[in-house]
């Protein structure tokens, strides 16, 4: 365990023992070969120099192996080296002698032999092939531990295979956007490559005399001022100790170590006693332009007993080469402000992207109507219509002559007196037997009280025209179609059923708005909140609506352990976050926002800038696409000024917020356009219209006693239908809308199909979804629970 072979007294006399034993072997190996084994002057004297290799072995070198071991331990040895003499010793030396002792002790002691369950020889075959594997195993050992140098690092028998684990902290580092994140993603590394403790890596940012005083960098930690002197003294051009830092790019004192206990050089001196100062195993600089802008430093005796290898060493390399660039592009780049950007044009493309869908359905619903054009002719001459052609009763199909209680009739006599009264032409919008939109437009005829009335479905012009003046902006012309002609304008048409100037202006920025993704905040009563929630959570075609009603101030910040979660490492049993659990699949509405705390209103407005949030108490990100929706009774930007209220999420949350019109401030023509529309969604069929339909005294008695919301005119114009029903004793009679009150689109569906919905596999899992429960499912339709009961056994819903 010295440099240097110097012959001392005692290695002197026990070479001169050894050489005299081994003598006394050769002179039987030649002189004695093929004398009978049994001779017994032979015997003798082999028995003697087996005895003397005993006393040797006892007296001599059990001390020195004693020895070595001290100095093992107690001398200040390289790691690689004291490796190498554990192989040595532990493998080759310590067997060789234990299998000598055994297969000597055998052939010269008779009771020892006849314990044996075989013969000598193959005692003496077994110990030779235990010897041969005991050479092989520690030479091979040996020379992956740079014996003799044959190679400059540590060896290590294992491919180079963590490419499937590295494509996770690829990812990792696509998501940072800031540099503390990349400390944490430094030590997962390690520790899942290396088996290090996460708290024995660091990582350090460099700052350089460029960089701003203010926080627009960061240091992971403190900068060693050990390490900033060392790359000062020792430049990567000139200094020896710098050049060999930037040719080797890896120190790993270890090896370092190994090298200059036999060839020792001042530069690697000055690394060691560098790398002892900041207590490192390794020191693993990271490069931009042939300038060190950061480091790793991996703490000494991290893995105990461990060396590092080639193929760690290589993994090291590959990882500073990734985290390279991603300094360079976080220094030289504001991250924040591109994320920003990009999730904008990725909200705006998602916009622009679900218009066009609207814009296709509408073409669409036109291509049907008008693949066989159809105009019919209709004469109205001394108070009786007649069909002038086969299409006029096609499109019609009623007789409006006997049936003057039906709304298409009611049309076609308001139609004709119209153009009588005033001598023009007028145009009046109806709905055939399907719930198709017809366009009656009546001109007067040459002949004296006569009227030719023209029957059509309407073109984009006829829709346009009609609508057109109400707009404030003549731009969104394009919602007027889909408003009429999509599946999401008739869900809006549903929850507003009037066209006035107010109503129409809104309902189009609420269809604009469903088309978006873009977080929204929802000024109206609280009775319509949940209705318009659900239009824009069923519109954006998420599966999962979650909704947070906050009637205190929040304390303790639970509505942000909800929200965002908290750092695993203060609560290894958190529940997942909701951000977590909605992503790409949900919407989240926060009712009185204005109920967060301040942390928690910035922790949003983090979020819904950026696209990505923070857990509590924690630096790394998490990206997430939530659907956010908000609610307030309050004036934020009172609350702003009061210092009440984020500035940050309050100029999110205006550029996307919906302000329902106030039904106490509408014109009274809108109030009955929306009272008419409601009564017809709540009477199912035709029948008893005439009896139920509202006077202009029920009109009147509501416009005095203006209901608050929308849902409140609901009820009240139900309760008036009632009266009425019950009035006129036909209220057994009378088919009322069961999905009247109810303000989920999907539900809504489903319990108008009735008994069909059972026949529905998607109808029926989406009830299954949410209920849970196949007695409510039944109530809800109106069926026995044994039809539910069948059908779920029939479709394998999981329960």
């Amino acid at each position: 365990m010295e440099k240097k072979l110097s012959f001392k007294l005692r290695n002197t006399l026990f070479l001169l023992i050894n050489l005299g034993i081994s003598t006394g072997f050769l002179y039987l190996a030649f002189f004695k070969y093929g004398v009978p084994s049994n001779s017994q002057e032979t015997l003798e004297f082999e028995k003697t120099l087996v005895f003397n290799v005993y006393i040797v072995i006892t007296c001599w070198f059990l001390p020195v192996m004693y020895q070595t071991y001290k100095k093992m331990y107690l001398v200040q040895l390289p790691k690689i080296l004291k490796k190498q003499l554990q192989f040595f010793i532990g493998f080759l030396i310590l067997p060789h002698l234990f299998l000598d002792i055994i297969t000597t002790n055998i052939f010269f002691v008779p009771w020892l032999s006849a314990l044996l369950p075989f013969s000598q020889e193959v005692l003496l075959n077994l110990s030779t092939f235990l010897e041969s594997y005991t050479i092989y195993h520690c030479y091979k050992s040996i020379l992956r531990l740079r014996f003799l140098n044959f190679s400059n690092h540590v060896v290590e028998r294992a491919p180079f295979n963590f490419i499937n684990d590295f494509k996770d902290i690829l990812e990792q580092l696509s998501h940072v956007t800031a540099l503390k994140e990349l400390a944490h993603i430094t030590q997962n590394f390690f520790t899942a490559a290396f088996t290090i403790p996460a708290g024995r890596t660091r990582l350090y940012v460099r700052k350089t005399e460029l960089d701003s005083k203010d926080d627009t960098h960061y240091d992971l930690a403190l900068i060693t001022t050990k390490v900033e002197n060392f790359l000062a003294n020792h430049d990567l051009m000139t200094s020896p100790a710098g050049a060999l830092l930037r040719q080797s790019k890896i120190f790993i004192k270890d090896e370092l170590e190994f090298t200059n206990f036999y060839e020792e050089q001042s530069a690697l001196s000055k690394i060691i006693d560098f790398l002892d100062s900041i207590n490192a195993d390794v020191f693993l600089p990271i490069y931009e332009r042939q300038a060190i802008t950061a480091y790793i430093i991996v703490e000494r005796h991290a893995r105990a007993g461990k060396l590092y290898n080639n193929v760690e060493r290589d993994e090291m390399l590959v990882f500073t080469s990734y985290l390279s660039n991603i300094i360079n592009i976080l220094k030289h780049s504001n991250l924040e402000a591109l994320l920003h950007k990009e999730k904008e044009l990725e909200e705006e493309l998602y916009h622009k992207h679900q218009e066009i869908n609207q814009y296709k359905e509408s073409i669409k619903s036109f291509l049907r109507t008008n693949k066989d054009r159809k105009i019919g002719i209709v004469f109205y001459k001394n108070r009786r219509f007649t069909f002038a052609n086969q299409a006029a009763q096609e499109l019609i199909e009623i007789d409006v002559n006997t049936q003057e209680g039906h709304p298409i009739a009611q049309s076609f006599r308001q139609l004709a007196r119209n153009v009588q009264q005033y001598k023009s032409s007028q145009t009046l919008f109806c709905r055939d037997l399907h719930n198709n939109k017809l366009i009656l437009s009546g001109i007067p005829s040459l002949e004296l009280n006569t009227v030719i009335i023209m029957v059509y479905y309407p073109e984009i012009s006829d829709i346009i025209k009609t609508q057109f003046e109400f707009l404030k902006d003549p731009s969104a012309w394009d919602y007027l179609l889909y408003l009429e002609t999509t599946q999401s304008g008739q869900l809006i048409n549903q929850l507003i059923p009037g066209n006035g100037e107010m109503l129409l202006n809104f309902k189009i920025n609420l269809l604009s708005t469903s088309l978006s993704r873009k977080a929204t905040l929802l000024e109206m009563a609280e009775d319509d909140l949940l209705p318009t929630v659900e239009i824009l959570h069923h519109i954006s075609l998420r599966p999962t609506l979650h909704i947070l009603k906050l009637t205190i101030p929040e304390k303790n910040d639970e509505v942000a352990l909800k929200v965002f979660g908290i750092n695993p490492l203060l609560d290894k049993n958190e529940p997942e976050a909701l951000l977590q659990k909605l992503d790409t699949i949900g919407t989240l509405f926060i009712q009185n926002i204005h109920l967060l705390s301040l942390e928690t209103q910035n922790y949003l407005a983090e979020f819904i800038s950026y696209g990505y949030y923070h857990k509590l108490r924690s630096d790394h990100k998490f990206f997430s696409n939530v659907r956010i929706i908000c609610s307030t009774t309050k004036n934020l930007q009172t609350l702003v000024t009061e210092g009440l209220f984020s500035k940050t999420l309050f100029n999110e949350l205006k550029k996307t917020s919906l302000s329902m019109p106030s039904l106490t401030t509408l014109p009274d023509t809108e109030i009955n356009q929306l009272t008419s529309g409601f009564t017809e969604q709540a009477l199912k069929t035709q029948t008893f219209k005439n009896l139920l339909e509202l006077s202009d005294k029920d009109k009147d008695k509501l416009l005095d006693q203006r209901p608050g919301s929308l849902q409140e005119l609901k009820t009240k114009i139900h309760q008036v239908l009632v009266h009425k029903s019950t009035k006129h004793k036909i209220h057994d009679t009378t088919e009322f809308d069961r999905a009247y009150h109810v303000t989920d689109p999907e539900l809504a569906q489903a319990i108008r199909m009735g008994k069909k919905a059972l026949k529905d596999p998607q109808t029926m899992q989406m009830l299954w979804n949410k209920f849970k429960n196949q007695n409510k499912i039944a109530t809800l339709l109106g069926v026995n629970r044994s039809s539910v009961n069948r059908r779920y056994q029939e479709y394998k819903f999981d329960e």
